[in-house]
């Protein structure tokens, strides 16, 4: 999901900068909590600047749908990954971190647990079958580590990602516990309900995932339906440029000192949610924000429901530029991970691959920039790759190294579609997307799902291609 440095110098450098256009389609109304077949979070926070850390309450309603019943719910606790620190020296953070929960119960009876490393497990005291519900809580301490990846404070701004216990996906196989990794996004979560109260310092405003208020104030309510999970950046240091594509708010936020690229990035957001929108489908939500900053080691720009960060810059053969192809990567995102979900972990190339693919095509229609050469030759080298390592497209992250995932998940895939655009033209391939994007919204898809409908729309049996690019079969 993240742009990686890795990732992004090699693309950069080949792209080059222009004007964009504006358009304003029209989004649908922001969806409301419904029913009891998705999780509904309420969450209670305090942040404080000072001690840089996170206290409060939070209650899960369990979803009632299940195939088989539960004796235990699983939850993540992604920021231990930042207390004992396991993985390379150049991206350990300058302080620890840590997500500490304690008092757990469920439907108000305490209950045992077992936390190990990034997991909490939470013994029920019966087993939960399928139509039923419960409701666990708990209370948490998040402390922010100094220089984490994705959870990190710089000056005045707390940038808060999988920053409360997150309950793990349970499917037809099971419980989804992978465990946390550095390569790609280890993070799997299912379409979830959220309302959350924030108690921030005086002077400090709430960007999130939800709808959020047009001034600063203490006490901050947000409510979100329908999103995978839930960012939140708290600052007294940003700005913003405001502006709006039919019903949905498009914001970008700034420091001192981004004057230069903020307006063009603004216009770049504008406009790719318009392109979007139009070759794709409606975006569902009422606003999305666009956070500048650097996030963590190796990272370029995020992507969260309705919130993404993106740096500010990126080199170029012409020296610095703005961050455009960042901007509208991590904005195709809300398509292909945000709304269309996939298991991240098992099947990364499902939305980084698509999202690159749409990357591209943003800044060939809209930028003028093709980049077909370079993805043919980044294409050949992964069929090198697969030739010495063995690893295809479709792996899960563990299988990968950093420079590897970026060629296969992100790129090889990308150069996939732009064959199969000039295998089926671009109308037919965008109708392919456009209808994956209306049958699998708010869902998880899988590789076997996108070919299907492929199939399907084309009138085709792609099974071969799609088997070649992406097993390297024939």
């Amino acid at each position: 999901m993240q742009i990686r440095w890795v990732y992004t110098v090699f693309l950069v450098m080949l792209i080059g900068m222009g004007s964009l256009g504006l358009s304003l389609p029209t989004a649908q109304a922001a969806v409301q909590p419904t029913g009891k077949e998705r999780p509904y979070y309420r969450l209670e926070a305090t942040y404080s600047n000072e001690s840089q850390s996170v206290c409060g309450h939070m209650k899960v309603r369990l979803p009632d749908q299940r195939q088989q019943a539960w004796n235990e719910v699983y939850f993540h606790l992604y920021p231990n990954a930042f207390k004992d620190w396991k993985w390379g020296a150049e991206s350990k953070p300058e302080k620890p971190g840590y997500l500490k929960v304690n008092k757990v119960k469920v439907d108000g009876v305490p209950v045992s647990t077992q936390e190990k490393g990034t997991l909490l497990k939470v013994k029920l005291k019966r087993p939960l079958k399928t139509g039923e519900t419960a409701e666990v809580e708990m209370d948490y301490e998040l402390k922010i580590p100094k220089g984490g990846t994705r959870l990190n404070v710089y000056g005045n701004t707390a940038f808060l990602a999988q920053w409360y216990p997150m309950l793990a996906v349970h499917d037809s196989k099971g419980w989804h516990t992978d465990p946390y990794t550095t390569t790609g996004d280890p993070f799997f979560s299912q379409v979830s309900d959220f309302e959350v109260k924030f108690q921030v310092p005086k002077g400090y405003q709430i960007i999130s995932s939800a709808r959020d208020a047009e001034k600063p104030t203490s006490t901050v309510f947000l409510r979100q339906a329908r999103v995978r999970d839930f960012a939140v950046v708290i600052t007294k240091d940003y700005e913003p440029i405001k502006g709006k594509i039919g019903n949905t708010s498009v914001n970008l936020w700034y420091l001192k000192g981004m004057e230069d690229v903020a307006q063009p990035l603004h216009d770049a957001a504008v406009s790719s949610m318009s392109f979007f929108t139009k070759k794709f489908g409606a975006y569902p939500y009422r606003e999305v924000d666009v956070v500048l900053g650097e996030t963590g080691y190796g990272i370029a720009g995020m992507e969260y429901p309705g919130l993404v960060t993106s740096v500010a810059r990126i080199p170029t053969r012409n020296g610095e530029q703005a961050a455009v192809n960042v901007v509208a990567h991590e904005l195709a995102h809300q398509w292909w991970y945000g709304v269309v979900g996939n298991n991240q972990v098992k099947e990364p190339w499902l939305d980084e691959g698509l999202t690159t693919f749409s990357e591209l095509l943003f800044m060939h229609d809209q930028m003028g920039q093709n980049e077909r050469e370079w993805l043919m030759r980044a294409a050949q080298r992964t069929d090198e790759i697969y030739k010495q390592k063995g690893v295809t497209s479709v792996e899960s992250l563990y299988k990968y190294s950093d420079p590897i995932y970026g060629l296969m998940v992100y790129t090889r895939p990308a150069a996939m579609m732009w064959e199969l655009v000039d295998r089926l033209g671009k109308e037919q391939v965008l109708k392919i997307l456009h209808t994956y994007y209306d049958q699998y919204q708010f869902q998880t898809a899988t590789t076997e799902d996108f070919i299907q409908v492929a199939n399907r729309v084309s009138g085709q049996n792609l099974r071969p291609f799609f088997e070649r690019w992406l097993y390297f079969k024939g």
